[in-house]
């Protein structure tokens, strides 16, 4: 499922079908979280119903790490081969497509500290 070009915010699918309709997906384990390309970025989903909604990687990585209600066992190597990059890649590439996707804001001519009373 494309997006308008420019389009920052998070994806989101209804229905398996239109999740899965343009690249294959990988499932951990038997948990709601799936792997996928997304913008050919690696991306992160959790499904809730018959939603695929894109978590930002802290939440997943986080969820990943110390989930004691889901079996997260293997999830590092199951990550790494669906994505052939390793661990510190994935953070990598995602953390600099977030900083890209922050809101520019100009610096101020004036600080509050520069500012006379």
């Amino acid at each position: 499922m494309s997006r308008k070009e420019g389009d920052k915010a998070y994806a989101t699918y209804v229905h398996y079908q239109a999740f899965s309709s343009d690249m294959p997906i990988h499932q951990i384990n038997q948990t709601n979280w799936y792997l996928k390309f997304e913008d050919n970025l690696p991306a992160f989903f959790i499904k809730a119903d018959d939603v695929f909604r894109q978590m930002p990687p802290l939440a997943f990585f986080a969820t990943a790490e110390r989930s004691t209600i889901y079996d997260f066992t293997g999830w590092q190597e199951q990550t790494e081969t669906y994505f052939k990059l390793t661990i510190e890649e994935i953070k990598c590439l995602t953390d600099i497509e977030r900083l890209k996707n922050l809101p520019s804001i100009p610096p101020l001519e004036k600080t509050s500290s520069t500012l006379e009373n």
